[in-house]
């Protein structure tokens, strides 16, 4: 059974299923640059349980959710059949990017998505650089893959199908999007600037007699309410955390999803909202909406600073009589992004099927 080390910054719930079930054909280690993160809640990080074999560095913490440490030598030293780096632009991710290459060991790099290098800025280069140190590439959607090939050209690049979910859910997904009258407008995702729900305020507040309701803003949620003045908007509502299964009811009673993001590689509540044939509107600052609409339904991909384009769509979708067709479009594109075949991609790229 090969042996392959995966280097990851910390545990979130929609990885370690994904590793749960890579493990089943492999002899996995998931090396983690640090334990807890600071801007997730902890229920969240541990609602599902690893059964691979975990290592955590225990370094000096880094930001909110990466850190350093010496003893990722050890672990590059040892005689594993593949390596990959998971968050190719962390400090422990780059060290190990050069010390890898200075040994002469071939690794892979894994994007979650969309990997945003333009133009010739010092940080675009320094991108570039540390991206074409890998002998190969496993990357998440069709459209990254194609930005990827830009940049390190006739290198080996795997496709797969980035997703929180399993089969039987999206089965079970698709089903619970039952006919009855739809509501409001469901908004995900902790409060940070890239994630821009400072535009889909603003987008509420011009919006009054549609309600909005904003969903994991977790310990920032206070500070989300007064930099935004939502206090006194009645048609905003804000709830720090839900549950799984809270999450999904809301998936299945909202009449629209909307992803603001200034710019995110993936951005799973796309897949997630699909799975439901939940109507989406995001910006194109998010991989998974590239990927998800720019074949059918490019319409609804908007300028990530417009709050003007926003409303724009959010009127539109909200009035068409053609929404069964675009929910119908969504769960079917769903049904490729699933948990399963995405481990079916790695173990090709693996050569262990």
């Amino acid at each position: 059974m090969k042996k392959i080390l995966y280097i990851s910054n910390i545990q979130v719930p929609y990885r370690v299923k994904f590793f749960n079930e890579l493990s089943k054909y492999c002899d996995l280690t998931v090396l983690y640059e640090r334990k807890n993160s600071t801007n997730r809640d902890i229920k969240w990080s541990k609602s599902e349980e690893d059964k691979y074999k975990v290592i955590f560095l225990n370094g000096f913490k880094i930001g909110n959710e990466n850190g350093f440490s010496f003893k990722i030598i050890k672990y590059l030293l040892e005689d594993y059949d593949e390596i990959v780096l998971g968050c190719y632009n962390s400090f422990s991710q780059m060290f190990a990017n050069l010390f890898l290459r200075i040994i002469r060991k071939k690794f892979f790099i894994n994007f979650d998505g969309e990997i945003f290098v333009d133009g010739n800025n010092i940080k675009s280069i320094l991108k570039r650089f540390f991206i074409k140190g890998a002998k190969e590439y496993l990357i998440a959607g069709e459209c990254a893959a194609q930005s990827l090939k830009k940049i390190v050209k006739n290198k080996r690049i795997y496709t797969y199908y980035f997703s929180s979910i399993l089969k039987q859910e999206l089965i079970e997904n698709a089903c619970a999007r039952k006919k009855e009258k739809k509501e409001g407008i469901l908004v995900i995702g902790q409060y940070f600037p890239f994630k821009g729900l400072d535009i889909a305020v603003e987008s509420a507040k011009k919006l009054p007699n549609i309600k909005f309701k904003f969903i994991g803003t977790g310990n920032r949620t206070d500070l989300f309410i007064k930099e935004n003045n939502i206090k006194d908007s009645n048609n905003i509502e804000v709830i720090p955390f839900l549950k799984k299964e809270d999450l999904k009811e809301e998936y299945r009673k909202c009449r629209l999803f909307v992803l603001p993001s200034r710019q995110e590689c993936w951005g799973l509540v796309i897949n997630e909202a699909a799975s439901f044939g939940t109507p989406i509107i995001s910006t194109y600052g998010s991989g998974a909406a590239i990927e998800f609409l720019s074949e059918k339904y490019k319409k609804y991909l908007v300028n990530p600073e417009s709050v003007e384009e926003l409303i724009e769509a959010i009127k539109e979708v909200w009035t068409i009589d053609k929404n069964k067709e675009y929910s119908e479009y969504l769960i079917e594109k769903s049904k490729k992004y699933n948990i399963e075949d995405s481990v079916k991609y790695h173990l090709k790229a693996f050569e262990i099927i």
